[in-house]
Formats: structure tokens, C-alpha cells, sequence
């Protein structure tokens, strides 16, 4: 892959909130209105980008040095100058690469998103987690590709496109708590891995810090590390 790190992580900014492009090249404007800051950063780039009027207090601190896992001092100081209660997170994100390692067979049967998937994904029992109109749009193909490991007509492991552009999509994965640990996550992201490559050219793979089970799923199929990305919400409720 010859992509750059600075461009990779605004490819992933793009795919997962929506990047309009502001003066200052080492920032950028969000589309989303849920986010109010991203901050995204890798040993040799880093890119912040804020919501529509959002002031940064003080320099961008493009000169620190890469911590991940720390909270970098420029959105210690944006979070401090905000007069609202705010939601800040942060974890790692990585690149799929050209192959995957292999997964192993998978102990239970997976289907994807071609023809025959979407006719027989009809006949399974919707995931209470997933509302009606989602999981028809899921099924589908209107969310884009998906895979699913399903235990009779109950789907237990999905992986699916919570966000995407023209050129990348981000993988999202859900795997219901009993069947959890039974290495079904890698099984259902390597399926979908392969359908999404064929209309984009690079995918990615994000999750929490403290979300240890998504991150073994990354080890296991050998996806490339690219750096950290932390996301500031307004808190709501």
C-alpha cells in the first residue's frame, strides 16, 4: 500500500465524519454535527479537525511528540475552553492490508452480502439491537457489504459498513455476548473484508482503548496499525 499516513488518516476522518477543507492544512472542517473535534494522529502525521465556527485556543501542537493513548495537549486545551459538558474518546485504528492473515475456518457457517446471501438473510430473525428499518436496509445492501456468522436463523456475528466515501470503508462489528470468544469476529471481517475490496480502495478498522476483544480481532488478521483517533462529543442526556 503507498498510501501516506497523513492521507490515510484523512481518508478515515472523511469516511466516518466528513472532511470540507479549511485554510490551515494542518486542520480541517467537520461535516458531521454530532462531533464537535477529531483529533487523529500516527508517528509521522497528524490532522485536527473541528466543527463549522469552532475556535482552537492557542497552537495545534503539531510538534508533540506521538503518545498514543495519551490525550494530546491540544484537546486538553479545546475541552477546557468549552463552556458544555463534553464526551471525549479514544482509541486505535488500522489499515487493511493487501492480504489478510487467515482466519481459520469459522465454527459456524458465514454468509455475505451477494445475491444468495442477501435472499437467505430474508429468512433470519432480526437482532434485537437492530431496529426493523436498519436491519432491512442491513440485509439489503442499501448499508453497503456485510457478512454474518448465524447459529440456525439467528445472525451472532455481523460485520457490515458503518461508514464509508468514494474510495474507503470503515468496518463495524458486532458479535452477540454468548458467542462472544469463539473467534467468530475475524471470520465475519475477512468475509467482508473481501466483498468491500472490491469497490474501494482502502478499508479500515477503528475501535476503543479499552475495547481489548475488537483489538485481538486486528491482531488476528493482520491489519496494519496506523496511529490513534480521538473524537469530542457534546454529551447528551
Amino acid at each position: 500500500m503507498s498510501w501516506d499516513e497523513g492521507r490515510l488518516l484523512a481518508l478515515e476522518i472523511d469516511a466516518n465524519y466528513g472532511l470540507a477543507p479549511a485554510q490551515d492544512a494542518s486542520r480541517a472542517v467537520l461535516r458531521d454535527p454530532s462531533v464537535l473535534a477529531v483529533w487523529a494522529w500516527s508517528p509521522r502525521a497528524r490532522l485536527l479537525a473541528l466543527a463549522p465556527g469552532l475556535a482552537l485556543p492557542g497552537t495545534s501542537d503539531a510538534d508533540q511528540e506521538y503518545s498514543p493513548g495519551r490525550l494530546p495537549g491540544v484537546l486538553e486545551r479545546l475541552t477546557a475552553s468549552l463552556h458544555e459538558a463534553v464526551a471525549v474518546e479514544g482509541g486505535p485504528c488500522f489499515v487493511f492490508p493487501d492480504r489478510l492473515a487467515l482466519p481459520g475456518p469459522a465454527p459456524l457457517p458465514v454468509i455475505a452480502s451477494t445475491a444468495d446471501g442477501q435472499s437467505a438473510a430474508q429468512d433470519l430473525v432480526r437482532p434485537g439491537n437492530w431496529q426493523p428499518g436498519e436491519w432491512s436496509e442491513l440485509v439489503n445492501g442499501r448499508m453497503g457489504e456485510w457478512a454474518m456468522a448465524v447459529h440456525g436463523r439467528e445472525p451472532v456475528s455481523i460485520c457490515f459498513t458503518p461508514a464509508s466515501n468514494a474510495s474507503a470503508a470503515e468496518a463495524g462489528i458486532w458479535t452477540r455476548p454468548d458467542f462472544r470468544g469463539r473467534h467468530l469476529a475475524p471470520a465475519v471481517v475477512a468475509a467482508w473484508a473481501r466483498r468491500e475490496r472490491r469497490d474501494r480502495a482502502v478499508l479500515f478498522y477503528s475501535t476503543t482503548a479499552d475495547n481489548h476483544a475488537s483489538q485481538s480481532v486486528a491482531r488476528a488478521l493482520g491489519l496494519i496499525p496506523l496511529g490513534w483517533i480521538w473524537t469530542v462529543r457534546r454529551k447528551t442526556g
